[in-house]
């Protein structure tokens, strides 16, 4: 792992996945100190080495380069622009990595805000799981200025095993909702697969095993083979998250005039989903929707 020793970094939001990459940074020998809207999650961290803060704008005195993760646009204005933002106190040399899922036109607001305080912005939105934030082998796509990025590449490295530079402004945000519309996709085309293959009296973890080491086996799919073969549901990314993001890239979709069915498909089974009770279970749980039509296989 690339030392960092001597950086001074701040986090803004400790949750499922701020939590492994901040301890992937002080493994790297960084100084961090970090914030989240509830303070709890900050004492197993505190731990194992960070300083708790009040708030983002109070990091930023101390800090030479600031991160966040949170969970939506809302959340991002805040910690950008709210009371006890970044902009309160963030100053002309300083970093402000994001790496939330979030749309392109908060993204602007964002870095306007950064321009007129002098700051460097950099749009860091990620690919992957808590496992691969937790293994440091996430993907990141990257945007925001060349020297900036340069600065930043050595603590990029520890957050990834990959980087991709996608441009100078909200590239990064419109690559990662791409990504993430196969991702929401995924799990319906495999309960479908899976579905069939059951009706023609395959066996659940044989079906499994096949798709994943067939041509149609990804990363995605790997990360959640052993998932479904256990009809584990424990959240990596949850049915809310992915029908957030889902709305996201429907919302950019529809004022750019994209055509997405299948995004809007994808979409429906998440509704379902929730308004069964089951948002906050792995997304990867929309694979069983075949066996809510179904009847039993009358062979």
């Amino acid at each position: 792992m690339a030392g960092l020793q001597g950086w001074r970094l701040g986090w803004i939001g400790v949750g499922r996945m701020g939590t492994p990459l901040c301890r992937r940074l002080l493994d790297a020998g960084a100084t961090l100190s970090a914030t989240d809207t509830d303070a709890a999650r900050l004492a197993p961290l505190a731990e194992a080495g960070i300083s708790p803060a009040a708030t983002a704008a109070a990091m930023a005195g101390d800090c030479d380069i600031l991160l966040s993760m949170v969970p939506n646009d809302a959340a991002l204005l805040a910690v950008a622009t709210g009371q006890g933002g970044l902009c309160e106190a963030i100053r002309p040399g300083q970093v402000f990595i994001d790496l939330s899922t979030v749309s392109p036109a908060a993204s602007a607001r964002v870095a306007e805000a950064m321009a007129a305080r002098g700051a460097d912005y950099i749009r860091c939105p990620v690919s992957g799981s808590t496992s691969t934030a937790a293994a440091g082998a996430l993907t990141l796509f990257v945007s925001g200025p060349d020297a900036a990025i340069e600065r930043c590449a050595p603590l990029l490295s520890v957050l990834g095993k990959e980087t991709l530079r996608c441009g100078e402004a909200e590239e990064a945000r419109a690559v990662k909702l791409m990504v993430n519309m196969v991702v929401a996709l995924t799990p319906a085309v495999i309960g479908e697969a899976l579905a069939f293959g059951g009706r023609l009296g395959l066996e659940w973890d044989g079906m499994i095993d096949a798709l994943s080491r067939s041509v149609v086996g990804s990363p995605l799919l790997a990360y959640k083979t052993e998932m479904l073969k256990a009809r584990d549901w424990t959240p990596a990314a949850d049915v809310d998250l992915v029908a957030k993001d889902l709305d996201l890239a429907l919302a950019v979709g529809g004022r750019e005039g994209a055509p997405m069915p299948l995004s809007a498909l994808a979409r429906q089974f998440a509704a379902a989903y929730q308004a069964s009770g089951e948002g906050g279970l792995d997304f990867f749980r929309v694979a069983t929707w075949p066996e809510r039509l179904l009847a039993p296989n009358p062979r």
